[in-house]
């Protein structure tokens, strides 16, 4: 048996998910997947570029993660 103090221990959740993160990454899932399709759409209309579509996922993906 090991002995812990607190310092020892990192904030935060180990072991199964919660509820609430599996949620949360389901929504983070759901609105990235709402961007990549915007992003297919204007492609296959021309509007942008496939360079542009690369770079408007890349902002949206950076922006899901704050």
């Amino acid at each position: 048996m090991a002995n812990f103090l607190p310092g020892d221990l990192e904030a935060g959740h180990v072991g199964t998910p919660r509820n609430s993160d599996r949620m949360n990454d389901a929504f983070t899932a759901l609105k990235m997947a709402a961007g990549t399709d915007l992003v297919a759409v204007a492609l296959e209309a021309g509007v942008i570029t496939p360079e542009q579509g690369e770079q408007i996922k890349a902002v949206w993906a950076s922006h899901l993660q704050t």
